[in-house]
Order: structure tokens, then sequence, then C-alpha cells
């Protein structure tokens, strides 16, 4: 059976009907990031999540920078400086959606946030556009296991060797970090994603229950 954490598990969303103490406002559109390192299956998960929640789905990897690209497929590892341009692409994405589409839709974005900073930018920006929650499922696994899917899977452009320099650069999420779900991706990925849906399905349920 998949173990998995919820950091804010005896408490998801608090007495204000907010994650981690922000996101209090009237739109009840919700924005899940589905995060972790390179070949941990945030594409596949967020996807079946995407398809049984009635979200818009978003891949993170798409708005890279033809830079970013580039240089993964080289094998080389990008820094702060190079997912600083990525991310904000990946806010203003979800900040500015409904305004573009001129629709209220709940969206499910893959992005590896590595870093604590990241996922604090990227909660931010989806605070200020008015997300009633804003959640992290942060998928996790030993660095070997995502070494050897890496090797084994094709036409991703990052490679296997990004790996570990991912790992060295992960921050894995703190106990601060209420809002934020970590799964294990080494049972099959089926069980992966029920445990997921079920996870943040549970979320749903307690932000409805208290209005």
């Amino acid at each position: 059976m998949t173990e998995f954490l919820t950091l804010s598990e005896e408490n998801p969303i608090n007495e204000e009907g907010t994650t981690a103490g922000h996101h209090k406002h009237p739109n009840h559109s919700w924005v899940l990031f589905v995060s972790g390192p390179t070949a941990s299956g945030k594409s596949s998960v967020a996807d079946f999540l995407a398809t049984n929640l009635e979200a818009h789905f978003i891949e993170g990897d798409d708005l890279h920078p033809k830079a970013n690209v580039g240089k993964m497929h080289k094998g080389e590892p990008l820094n702060d400086s190079d997912r600083q341009g990525w991310l904000e692409a990946i806010s203003e994405q979800a900040s500015g959606y409904e305004k573009e589409h001129n629709t209220k839709r709940h969206l499910i974005i893959t992005c590896s946030a590595l870093k604590r900073s990241y996922r604090e930018l990227l909660r931010e920006s989806c605070d200020r556009a008015g997300y009633s929650i804003v959640h992290f499922i942060h998928l996790d696994a030993p660095e070997s296991e995502l070494r050897h899917r890496a090797e084994t899977r094709h036409g991703h452009f990052a490679k296997s060797n990004l790996v570990h320099s991912q790992f060295q650069t992960l921050e894995r999420p703190g106990i601060e970090e209420t809002d934020v779900t970590m799964i294990s991706v080494v049972p099959p990925l089926e069980e992966v994603q029920n445990v997921a849906l079920d996870s943040f399905s549970k979320i749903l349920a307690h932000k409805k229950a208290q209005g």
C-alpha cells in the first residue's frame, strides 16, 4: 500500500478555510501543482487527476524557453537563473488563465518546484490571482529509482544524468509547508494516481464542507 503524508494531515485547511495561511478569497477555483524531480511521473499523475477532477491540465515542461530545453538536451543542469523565467511563465499561465479564457477553471500544473523559494513564488502568484486553494502534490522517490526510470524512457529532453543534479538542488518540503502532500512513487503508477486522487479529493471535500 502506498504511504503518503499530507504535511497538514490533521488540518489540511485551516480554520479560515485556507492552506498555509494564504488564499482566503471568494473565488472558489483552485490550482494544484504536481511537483517532484524529473522522471517521477508528474505528467502521468497530473493527467489522471485532471481527467477525474475535471480540471485543465497545463504541462509545465512546455513553458521552458528554448535555451533551457537546449541545455537539458545536452545534459546540462539548469540553475536558478535558468529557472526564474520558466517559473514566471508558469505563474503567468496560472494567474492569467481565467482572464485570458474568460472562464473559471480549476488548474493542474506540472512543475518540478524543487526549492522552497520556487514553491513560494508559485504560491504567491496564485494567491494574488484569487485561487481559493493552492496545493502541491510532491512525488517522491530515491534518486536511484528515478535515474533508472530516466534511462529507460524515450522522447523526453531531460536525460538520466539530470536526475543527480536535480537531487542536489532538491529541497524536500518540510512540515511547515502545510499545503504539500508527499506521495511515494515507488509503487505502481495506478496506485500512485489513486492515492493522489484520494488525498486531494479529501482536501476539496474539507473545503466544501467549510463553505
